[in-house]
C-alpha cells in the first residue's frame, strides 16, 4: 500500500471475512453468490462507517472473481488484482450527493446496456442515494426494476426514510447496525499490532467510546493519534488530542449533582473550559452518561454497550436518585446545548444546568408570607413509612421546602405557591390564593396531585390540602399568571 494512505482506506476489507460485524447481511450475500441467486439491486442502509460501501465492493469483486471460493474472492485472479489496484472498469461508483440531477441518471442509463469489459457483471454503487432528486429517482425506476442481466445495482444510504417507497420495493433491503465497542476495539487491536502503533488499552477504549459504532471514525481517530508524536499513546494524551473529556470527569460532574454540590460541579466545568476543551462536547458526553444512568435505573442496563464493572458503578451512582430526577437533569442538559451558542460566555449554559439540577436548599422567606400555626399532629397512616407516623406539621418549616421542591419539578406551580401563603386549619393545610383564577389552576388534578406527592416526599402524608381565595385582585392575577402557560 502507498505510504501516507489513511488507515480506513488501507484497512478496507479485501474479503468478506475481513468485514467487521454485519453478519446477517454478509452471510446472506455470500449464500446468494454461492447459489447463483444474486439480486439485480440491493439497498444497504445504516449509520456511517458501518461497512455499507465496503460490502458493496466485496459483492462486486466476488461476482467478478474467476476463482471465488465458497463465495469469497480469491484476491489472485486478474479481476481481483484489478480491484486491488483500483482500476477495475466494470465497477462504477457514483456519489449521488454531487450527481443529483436527472441528466446524471440519464447518462448512467445510456451506459447500462454496454456489456462488461473485464468481468461478468457491471456493478453500479450509488452512494448517499437519498440525495438524488425526485425526477432523477423517477428516471431511474424502470432501469432499477429491469436492468440488463449483466448489471447489478447497489444503493447505499444513511437516511433510508428519504427514499421513495417505489425505490425501496425494487431492491433487496438490508439494515446495517452500529458496531459494538468490543467489535471496534478488537479491530483496532489488529490494526495497531500490524501497523506497530504503541497505544494503551484505555486509549483504545476511549476511541471506541467516541467512535459511536463507526469503524471508519475509529480508524480516523487512531490515525490522528499515531501521527501526533512518538512514544506510547495513553488515554490522557489522546483525550487532549481529540478534544474530549475523560469519562471520570463526567462521573464526577454527575456525582456533584447527586450530592447537591453545585460549587463542585461549576468548578469542574470551568476547569474543563480553561484547559481548552469544547464545552458543547462536554454537554453531549454528559447527556449520554445521564441517559445511560436512566437506562440502568429503569432496569434496562442490557441495552448499554458497557462492561459489567461500568454497569456496577452506574448502579451505585443512581441508587439514591429517582427516575424523575434523572429525567429532569436530562432536560436541563438538553436545554444547555440549545442555548450554548447564544451566550458569549460558553460555560454559562452548563453552569445554569448544574444549578437547576441541584436540589435547592429551602430557606426562610425574607418577608412574612405564611401565617404560622401551632404544630398539628398528622393522622397516622398505617400504609406510610414508619418514620412518618406521628410527625408534626410545622407550616413555617414545611412550606418553603414544598415551594422549593415544586419549583425544581414544576417551575410554574412553584412560582405560584411562593407568591401565596399557607396555614393549618384543624387537620387541613389551607393555601390562601389571591384570586378565583389561581384557585381553579391549583385545583386541577395534575397540579393538586403534584402538591400531594411533594408533601409525601417531604415526609408529610395523609393530610388534606384545600385552596381558598382570600382576596380578589386583578393585579395579583397578572403578577402570577405570567409564569403559566395557561392563559
Amino acid at each position: 500500500m502507498p505510504e501516507g494512505k489513511a488507515l480506513y482506506r488501507k484497512w478496507r476489507p479485501q474479503k468478506f471475512a475481513d468485514l467487521v460485524g454485519q453478519e446477517h447481511v454478509k452471510q446472506t450475500v455470500i449464500n446468494a453468490i454461492v447459489n447463483g441467486r444474486v439480486a439485480h439491486a440491493y439497498l444497504f442502509a445504516g449509520p456511517r462507517g458501518t461497512g455499507k460501501t465496503s460490502l458493496a465492493r466485496l459483492l462486486a469483486k466476488a461476482v467478478n472473481c474467476t476463482d471465488n471460493q465458497a463465495g469469497e474472492p480469491c484476491n489472485k485472479c486478474r479481476n481481483c488484482l484489478a480491484f486491488a489496484q483500483g482500476n477495475f472498469v466494470d465497477l462504477i461508483e457514483i456519489d449521488a450527493a454531487s450527481h443529483t440531477s436527472v441528466d446524471d441518471v440519464r447518462d448512467l442509463i445510456e451506459k447500462v446496456n454496454l456489456v462488461p469489459s473485464l468481468g461478468k457483471y457491471k456493478v453500479y454503487i450509488i452512494d448517499e442515494v437519498h440525495m438524488l432528486s425526485k425526477n432523477a429517482f423517477n428516471a431511474l425506476l424502470k432501469t432499477l426494476e429491469e436492468p440488463p442481466a449483466h448489471v447489478i445495482f447497489v444503493l447505499a444510504t444513511t437516511e433510508v426514510h428519504k427514499l421513495l417507497p417505489t425505490v425501496v420495493s425494487r431492491c433487496q433491503y438490508f439494515d446495517f447496525h452500529y458496531l459494538s465497542r468490543l467489535e471496534v476495539i478488537e479491530q483496532l487491536k489488529r490494526v495497531t499490532a500490524e501497523e506497530q502503533i504503541a497505544i494503551t488499552d484505555d486509549a483504545l477504549q476511549l476511541i471506541a467510546e467516541n467512535a459511536e459504532g463507526s469503524l471508519r471514525d475509529a480508524l480516523s481517530m487512531l490515525d490522528q493519534a499515531a501521527g501526533s508524536g512518538e512514544g506510547e499513546i495513553d488515554r490522557s494524551g489522546l483525550a487532549k488530542l481529540l478534544g474530549v473529556v475523560d469519562s471520570s470527569v463526567i462521573q464526577r460532574l454527575t456525582q456533584a449533582v447527586v450530592d447537591n454540590q453545585a460549587v463542585v460541579g461549576i468548578e469542574l466545568i470551568n476547569d474543563v473550559y480553561f484547559k481548552g476543551y469544547d464545552l458543547n462536547q462536554l454537554a453531549k458526553q454528559w447527556m449520554s452518561h445521564l441517559r445511560e444512568l436512566l437506562m440502568v435505573k429503569l432496569g434496562n442496563s442490557e441495552l448499554l454497550d458497557r462492561s459489567a464493572d461500568d454497569k456496577r458503578l452506574m448502579t451505585e451512582q443512581v441508587s439514591a436518585v429517582s427516575v424523575n430526577q434523572l429525567i429532569n437533569w436530562l432536560q436541563r442538559v438538553v436545554e444547555s446545548t440549545n442555548t450554548y451558542k447564544l451566550s458569549h460566555l460558553p460555560q454559562l449554559a452548563l453552569e445554569m444546568a448544574v444549578l437547576k439540577c441541584v436540589e435547592p436548599i429551602a430557606t426562610a422567606p425574607t418577608r412574612p408570607t405564611i401565617a404560622t400555626a401551632p404544630s398539628v399532629p398528622v393522622t397516622p397512616n398505617v400504609s406510610a413509612p414508619a418514620a412518618v407516623v406521628g410527625e408534626q406539621v410545622n407550616v413555617s418549616e414545611i412550606w418553603p421546602k414544598l415551594c422549593a421542591r415544586l419549583e425544581s419539578t414544576s417551575p410554574a406551580i412553584g412560582a405560584l405557591l411562593k407568591s401565596s401563603s399557607a396555614r393549618m386549619d384543624n387537620d387541613k393545610l389551607v393555601v390562601d390564593l389571591p384570586s378565583d383564577f389561581l384557585k381553579t389552576v391549583m385545583s386541577k388534578s395534575t397540579n393538586h396531585q403534584g402538591v400531594i406527592t411533594s408533601l409525601g416526599e417531604l415526609g408529610v402524608n395523609n393530610i388534606a390540602v384545600e385552596y381558598r381565595v382570600v382576596k380578589q385582585s386583578a393585579g395579583a392575577v397578572a403578577d402570577v399568571a405570567g409564569v403559566f402557560d395557561v392563559v
